[in-house]
């Protein structure tokens, strides 16, 4: 199938061969037939991509204080890398999605056949979240339709307002979700005032019934004695905006911020009036029980377009076929345009989940990739190539990720058994979330290959039980992701603690750093927990650097602010105690790894993996790489060489116990 991508670094858009996503439980498999281009969102990210890195840096001040940030922490090459490899990878252009449901996924409410909407992008197929969609009713065109995912932005802005009928309200930026909020307003008896330095978009919303402010009305006349609320969805660097829409509100009034502005407040502008700022969550929740979840805003504005109450017909400016989709992204500053919409005329072809590769050479003794997310793309398979061992197919359930890592060379695919059931590949390694770890893993030793594991090995130790029982039957080689151990620095170290001997007291400190609240890592069920999850790293090299069984482990405090951080001790067999302190509350410019250890007379730290000082402890100091010393890093290179070339590696007793600690450790309390 076809899926409309554009690249960060150059803003280049183009239409990419992807294999098609494949039904998934809890999914909808969506056949495209119209979508909508969002011209405020989609054109910024245009602009973005389009722009020089001075101009990137203007656009996005918090993430250029957060590369500033990793700077200071990881040095400017490493920065550098990362900034270029995040650019380098494309993104998938839209979120207005119709068509007919091929697959429902057991998903409540839809049936094969249903014409739908969701909050998908512009591709031929999608794999839909049933918590973004809704049921297209009778009466409510598939054009029209695509309107309501910007739709029910608009209103989840406007249940924040909360104005009444006959009360005012201020809509700050009339582009196409100004256009739809004035509408939605108007449909509620509400009284509207848009503003914006747009003449065309003007005259838009004055034909929807919005009052506009001229030379004979200005803005606070038309106001009155203050607005109950005011909507911004307007796209600027200025702080104005929101300063001015707090001086338009009367006593107690509303500002909702839909768009992007400054937020450099004024104090005294919202003094004055005791005046409340809030940002609006897009469509809403995806919490189907919240009534203003996603899935409720999307059917209200359906169901708002199926009474006549909502006409958005003014509002379509244009059809495109989707062949031509990336010549609309040369155009999205026409004046006058609002909702360009494309139609699909999706082949049966497009429905193949996967898609060759052009080169047969690496098949033979070949390695499989399964997930190919972040880690993949900027680490795991970079590292591949660069020793010579360059995936022959990989399989995501996203098929614009795996095939953008194969590109034309391997085979890319959605459905995992491509890669399970063919015999020239003989290594899988596994990197996706971590909740389908352990059930993979058991897949592949089954069909006979080596299998590594991005950590964690599982989640529970019912799933750890059934998978080291497989490891243990099976021909082929079982490895986590476990690779702190194998750094070169931790190697010289370890090396260093066994020729000493004695009994060492040892401390780990992680700067983690915070993750959004919705972030899958934090979901029990598809992350497991960050103890669990990353944590687990530092349980394994302590495990290798004590070369001793871990027999207990004590909480001695759990973050309780969301972000699942946490305090240990582990003991281990030969009176080795550490204390491990995984930290989310850090600045993010402090150094994100520290290990240290200390014995009778001696110490020896390990900062951030680019240093090993050392304090009485023969063989442990190590001199810069440049001048002869280890090479720095956290053993990427090092854990996949030995598995690649298989080393000895780390024992199945040992993976099984530091992965049965780790479940242990995310479970307990202090």
């Amino acid at each position: 199938m076809r899926q409309l991508i554009q690249h960060l670094g150059s803003g280049f858009t183009e239409l990419r061969d992807v294999p098609a996503p494949g039904p998934r439980p809890g999914r909808l498999l969506v056949r495209a037939n119209r979508s909508l281009v969002s011209l405020g969102t989609e054109r910024m990210l245009v602009e973005f991509g389009r722009g020089g890195w001075l101009s990137k840096a203007r656009q996005q001040p918090e993430k250029f204080r957060a590369v500033l940030a990793k700077v200071r922490s990881e040095g400017l090459l490493a920065t550098l890398a990362a900034v270029r490899s995040k650019l380098a990878q494309p993104i998938p252009l839209g979120y207005c999605h119709v068509g007919e449901v091929l697959d429902a996924g057991e998903a409540a409410g839809f049936a094969a056949g249903d014409l739908v909407v969701s909050n998908s992008p512009h591709a031929e197929v999608v794999s839909a979240d049933p918590a973004f969609a809704a049921r297209i009713p009778v009466g409510v065109s598939a054009e029209h339709a695509a309107f309501t995912p910007l739709a029910a932005v608009a209103l989840q802005g406007l249940r924040l307002v909360g104005a009444r009928t006959g009360e005012t309200v201020v809509v700050m930026g009339l582009g196409l979700i100004g256009q739809l909020a004035v509408r939605l307003l108007r449909a509620r008896g509400v009284d509207v005032v848009g503003v914006d330095p747009d003449e065309s978009k003007r005259a838009q919303a004055a034909q929807a019934g919005a009052r506009i402010p001229d030379g004979a009305s200005p803005l606070h006349q038309l106001v009155g004695a203050g607005a109950a609320g005011v909507l911004i969805t307007a796209s600027t660097s200025s702080d104005e905006p929101v300063n001015l829409a707090a001086r338009l509100c009367r006593r107690r009034g509303r500002v909702v911020l839909v768009g992007v502005t400054g937020l450099a407040l004024n104090r005294a502008d919202f003094y004055a009036n005791e005046v409340s700022f809030q940002v609006s969550r897009s469509y809403g929740s995806a919490d189907a029980a919240d009534p203003s979840s996603a899935r409720a805003n999307f059917d209200e504005v359906l169901a708002l377009m199926a009474a006549g109450a909502l006409d958005v017909a003014p509002l379509l400016t244009s059809r495109h076929s989707f062949a031509d989709a990336p010549k609309i992204y040369d155009d999205l500053r026409r004046p006058g345009a609002f909702g360009l919409v494309i139609e699909y005329a999706v082949p049966n072809e497009s429905l193949a989940r996967t898609l060759p590769g052009e080169d047969r050479k690496n098949r033979a003794g070949g390695l499989g990739v399964i997930g190919c997310g972040n880690f993949a793309a900027r680490v795991l398979v970079p590292e591949l190539r660069r020793q010579g061992a360059a995936p022959s197919a990989f399989a995501s359930v996203n098929g614009l990720s795996a095939r953008l890592l194969a590109g034309d060379v391997a085979t890319a695919t959605t459905d995992v058994t491509t890669v399970l059931d063919d015999p020239n590949i003989k290594t899988v390694f596994i990197a996706t979330r971590h909740d389908e770890h352990g059930a993979l893993a058991r897949a592949a030793l089954r069909a006979g290959k080596h299998a590594w594991v991005e950590k964690p090995l599982a989640l529970t130790e019912a799933d750890l039980d059934a998978t080291m029982a497989v490891a243990r039957s099976s021909f082929g080689h079982l490895a986590v992701g476990f690779n702190r151990r194998f750094a070169p620095l931790a190697v010289r170290l370890r090396a260093a603690l066994a020729a000493k001997g004695g009994v060492r007291r040892f401390t780990v400190d992680v700067n983690a750093g915070r993750l959004p609240v919705d972030h899958w890592a934090l979901d029990p069920k598809q992350g497991g927990g960050r103890i669990v999850g990353e944590a687990c790293h530092f349980v394994d090299l302590l495990r290798s650097l004590s070369g001793s069984a871990i027999v207990s482990v004590r909480c001695l405090s759990r973050d309780l602010d969301g972000q699942d951080g946490g305090c240990f001790e582990l003991n281990f067999a030969n009176g080795d105690v550490a204390t491990l302190n995984y930290r989310t509350d850090l600045p993010a410019h402090l150094p994100k790894e520290r290990i240290a250890v200390t014995g009778a007379g001696w110490s020896a730290e390990i900062d951030n993996w680019q240093s090993l000082r050392s304090d009485h402890l023969p063989g442990a100091s190590a001199l810069p790489a440049w001048l002869g010393g280890p090479r720095r890093g956290k053993g990427h290179r090092e854990a996949l060489a030995a598995f690649l070339s298989r080393a000895p590696f780390v024992p199945l007793d040992e993976l099984e116990e530091v992965s049965r600690w780790s479940i242990r450790m995310q479970g307990m309390k202090a």
